[in-house]
């Protein structure tokens, strides 16, 4: 179930904008166990979508920090949630 989903959040980051694979990066986060597919999925984000050597930003779009930062963030959450309850 965990590759299909990947597939599935993969093939929207491809074809959908954010506000429809960020979404479900985040429900594959609180969903499975060190889902660290995420941070491989935000780094594709970053490199698709990133501004590259012309942005302006300090890191471009930092998409793959950020999925990193809340897989640290939900990992002791995650046991105080049931999902077999």
């Amino acid at each position: 179930m965990r590759i299909l989903f990947t597939l599935i959040v993969f093939l929207a980051l491809i074809v959908t904008p954010y506000w429809i694979y960020f979404p479900l990066i985040l429900i594959g986060i609180v969903l499975f166990p060190f889902y660290l597919e995420a941070i491989l999925l935000g780094l594709i984000v970053d490199l698709v979508y990133g501004g590259g050597a012309n942005s302006n930003a300090l890191f471009g779009f930092p998409f793959g920090i950020v999925v990193a930062i809340l897989i640290f963030f939900t990992a002791p959450l995650r046991e105080y949630l049931r999902f077999n309850a």
